[in-house]
């Protein structure tokens, strides 16, 4: 069983353009997510599936440069795109596919491990994920077996479920074990910590000038203790809407 990690990545984003690669201290963001991501000891490649348009050229000379493996695909199908990103990795029906997105500078390894081996426990029309009731958006996980990506992208008909790689899934309970982690803290739930705003980044840039040289490690303890002691440095992207899903 392979355990193959994507990360969805755009330069195009409507509210913050170029997010991806704004820089903190000189690092672009998802130079921090693919950091962090190193932490899991479960995933056996990580892959950063961007889009074929000429505005995702930038992240595609970045990847090359980082020497990161990459995949380019369909902009808005993006069910397609990991789809077809799983198959040149020549992912068999019980491997796993974690999905990440790459304005989650912060996320945690220790976290993706704990979502893998929940669905490692299971079989392969389960699909896990780290509930938001527990967890600050922005260490989102969700793994799920090729079986079931294979299964969404030949019956997911909808254009939300192209666009939302697992709507499909997590929308047909009858067919799928949804299995939500709930190790977390109710109180991280109120943190918000993936970048769509000026906000967000701003208080991404605060926590990491917080976190140190102890950003590429620290855990999901350390930064939501942080948030939970100065609540003027949680407030700071508090009125940020989260878009929803249609």
């Amino acid at each position: 069983m392979k355990v193959i990690c994507i990360t969805q990545a755009r330069m195009g984003s409507s509210r913050l353009p170029g997010k991806v690669l704004l820089p903190i201290n000189g690092i672009p963001l998802l130079s921090y997510h693919i950091e962090r991501v190193k932490a899991s000891t479960l995933i056996d490649k990580h892959i950063i599936a961007t889009s074929n348009l000429s505005i995702d050229q930038p992240l595609v000379d970045y990847c090359i440069e980082q020497q990161q493996p990459y995949y380019c695909g369909d902009e808005h199908n993006v069910l397609h795109r990991f789809y077809h990103c799983a198959l040149q990795e020549n992912a068999q029906a019980d491997d796993l596919i974690v999905r990440l997105t790459g304005d989650c500078p912060l996320i945690c390894g220790s976290l993706i491990d704990q979502v893998i081996r929940a669905q490692m426990a299971g079989n392969n029309l389960q699909y896990s994920h780290l509930s938001l009731a527990y967890f600050p958006r922005g260490f989102d996980v969700e793994v799920f077996s090729m079986r079931a990506l294979t299964d969404a992208y030949h019956h997911a008909t909808q254009k939300s479920q192209q666009e939302h790689v697992t709507l499909y899934i997590y929308n047909n309970p009858q067919l799928y074990t949804v299995v939500p982690i709930t190790t977390g803290d109710k109180q991280w739930a109120n943190f918000r910590l993936c970048v769509d705003e000026v906000e967000d980044y701003n208080l991404i840039n605060e926590l990491v000038a917080k976190l140190g040289t102890q950003w590429p490690t620290a855990s999901p303890d350390d930064i939501c203790n942080i948030l939970l002691n100065d609540t003027k440095l949680a407030q700071i992207n508090a009125n940020v809407m989260q878009r929803t899903t249609h």
